[in-house]
């Protein structure tokens, strides 16, 4: 028994390291914000099937070099007001040290009945892939995010 537990302690060891891909760069890592910067009008918020999300990405460089985001990864997890499938979008944008620079572009999600109805609150996981003169990497987190009400 105590073998086995070793031997899982090693595979779960493993299977975290390579999945850290940020150890082949060693700069301070960028912060990712997303935001949803749409809604859906109040005659429309309890809908179901496809609709349009309008997102933003933005990413502060907190490096001493230079950035480049190069694709941004979405998908919404669990339930909320609407499901986006896995969805990645290409860019090419250079974000200096110190800057923040912020990325738009729309998503196909699809509205499942709920009492919170469309612009209700989301959760998406974010894998944004940069690369830099030191090497590629990527910055995994979860955001939660909510039609904006005008």
């Amino acid at each position: 028994m105590r073998k086995s537990f070793l031997v899982f302690a090693v595979i779960a060891l493993a299977a975290c390291a390579s999945s850290n891909n940020n150890l082949k760069v060693n700069i301070a890592q960028p912060s990712v914000v997303v935001e949803q910067l749409s809604s859906q009008p109040t005659v429309a918020e309890h809908v179901t099937g496809g609709i349009p999300i309008y997102l933003g990405v933005a990413v502060t460089n907190n490096a001493d070099i230079p950035i480049t985001l190069k694709r941004v990864n979405l998908q919404s997890m669990g339930t909320g007001g609407y499901n986006v499938p896995p969805t990645s979008r290409p860019f090419n944008k250079v974000i200096q040290p110190g800057a923040t620079e912020q990325v738009e572009f729309w998503v196909p999600a699809y509205a499942d009945p709920s009492v919170a109805g469309v612009n209700g609150a989301v959760a998406l996981r974010s894998i944004v892939q940069f690369d830099t003169s030191q090497g590629s990497f990527q910055n995994t987190t979860v955001h939660q995010v909510q039609g904006i009400i005008r």
